[in-house]
């Protein structure tokens, strides 16, 4: 039998029998402006209207949306809000078509480019970009588009470019460039200068304060946290990371130093530590300052005896999770192992008598009341001998670097008005130093401004 071939023209039937109508095409517009400039921001509005005004323009197109990102860049995806939106909307089966001016517009980064038109073309949808009259679904699109993306991608690259040369163009003429997001104390005034905020200057100077006086990065920023003291974003989270960085902040002081930091990729935004790479610039006296300048060089002073200690002694930090003022400051005279107190002990032991460690130490427990002793028989002696140490701290507060000047002024006030240790108890955080006690109940006993007293 002879083979017969019937074509079966193409109709779409309602169950009514009736020929149904073709369905409107949902087209989404995306439209970005990269600045907040006022020119910017009027090409921003004239892109939204012309999309708006266009799509319901066709008769067979339907309004999906207008999607926008202002005064964002176009390099990266991950703060493009409106971007975002536009993405989940055509997953989600609610666009089929998106229209946007020109690459540039849709992304300046050659990857995203490909990836998210190459995403939507999996889903159906293509993207026409008018200014190049390309539709990612025909096959010269691809290639083409491609190309102009990757150019678009290098036209971000000296964008990027220009702007760090004029930022640095800037720093060189000694013009600041700040964020005043970045860091507690400061708001800027009309003219961009920078005004003291009191309220948080007040947080920065406590911070400085109890810093000096003995209390570690952690412990203050557990006591923030506790007290539910609001850190730079309104919020009380302090970190040890972020205390330090405060203590070592010279914006407090009234100087600035420019150029800390610069963008490794400007596709990613990647901030980089600036350690030579690039000149850096350093105004003082810039703005008014928070922390005088002698007690925020104590600080820094401060920091660095700290880290020279807890490296010659192999400890992480100083500061405890508890309200025990001596962790991190005692040690062992045999091994040179810390001394711990567990919980609600009274005892004093030496971490390497541990049966885990592999070295064991022979220094026996040693009761906190025998240390207190200690302490209040080396303070007693160095109270004894104060009218001999007066012309020594006379001459540190005189020639002195400011933490020795400061320390020396420091005992030099305590012994005087905490001539016994139940009042000058309350400093031992600030007062001590060094405890090393060793097996033959001997105890050595630095204070703060270096003096070293040994048990009789």
């Amino acid at each position: 039998m002879e083979k017969k071939l019937t074509v079966i023209p193409p109709s779409q039937v309602n169950t009514a029998g009736k020929q149904t109508e073709k369905p409107k095409c949902r087209v989404a517009a995306y439209c970005r402006v990269s600045t907040e400039q006022e020119e910017q921001l009027g090409s921003f509005a004239n892109q939204v209207a012309y999309y708006t005004e266009y799509i319901n323009s066709k008769t067979d197109y339907e309004l999906a949306g207008i999607f926008s990102d202002e005064g964002i860049s176009g390099t990266g995806i991950r703060r493009r809000a409106g971007f975002r939106s536009m993405i989940e909307a055509c997953e989600a089966g609610k666009v089929d078509l998106v229209i946007t001016k020109s690459i540039s517009r849709f992304a300046r980064n050659t990857r995203d480019c490909l990836h998210y038109t190459r995403h939507l073309k999996s889903l159906g949808i293509p993207v026409i970009f008018e200014k190049e009259g390309i539709n990612t679904m025909e096959a010269a699109g691809e290639l083409l588009f491609t190309i102009l993306s990757s150019l678009a991608q290098e036209e971000s690259r000296n964008i990027s470019e220009n702007t760090r040369w004029g930022i640095q163009s800037r720093f060189q003429q000694g013009i600041p460039h700040i964020n005043t997001n970045c860091f507690m104390g400061y708001d800027k005034d009309e003219n961009g200068h920078l005004i003291v905020n009191e309220k948080q200057a007040e947080i920065v100077r406590r911070i400085f304060r109890e810093f000096l006086e003995g209390w570690q990065p952690s412990e203050i920023a557990r006591k923030l946290n506790r007290e539910g003291v609001s850190g730079i974003h309104g919020l009380p989270r302090w970190s040890s990371v972020s205390i330090l960085r405060m203590l070592q902040n010279e914006k407090y002081k009234g100087d600035l130093l420019m150029q800390k930091y610069y963008v490794k990729d400007f596709l990613t935004k990647q901030l980089e530590k600036n350690n030579g790479r690039f000149p850096q610039y350093y105004i003082e006296n810039n703005h008014p300052a928070i922390i005088d300048r002698q007690d925020w060089e104590a600080v820094r002073l401060e920091l660095e005896r700290i880290e020279e200690f807890k490296k010659h002694h192999q400890i992480r930090e100083l500061g405890s999770s508890t309200s025990e003022p001596l962790y991190g400051k005692m040690f062992c005279g045999s091994c040179g192992g810390r001394l711990m107190k567990k919980g609600g002990q009274s005892k004093w032991r030496c971490i390497n008598t541990s049966k885990e460690k592999e070295k064991i130490c022979s220094l026996q427990p040693v009761e906190e009341t025998k240390i207190e002793a200690y302490l209040v028989c080396a303070w007693d002696r160095l109270v004894s001998q104060r009218e001999n140490l007066l012309a020594d701290w006379d001459a540190e507060i005189r020639q002195g670097n400011p933490l020795e000047s400061l320390r020396a002024s420091q005992m030099k006030e305590l012994t005087q008005n905490s001539p016994d240790w139940e009042k000058a108890s309350v400093k031992k955080r600030m007062l001590i130093r060094e405890v090393i006690i060793d097996g033959n109940g001997r105890c050595e006993i630095t204070f703060m401004d270096g003096i070293c007293l040994k048990s009789i």
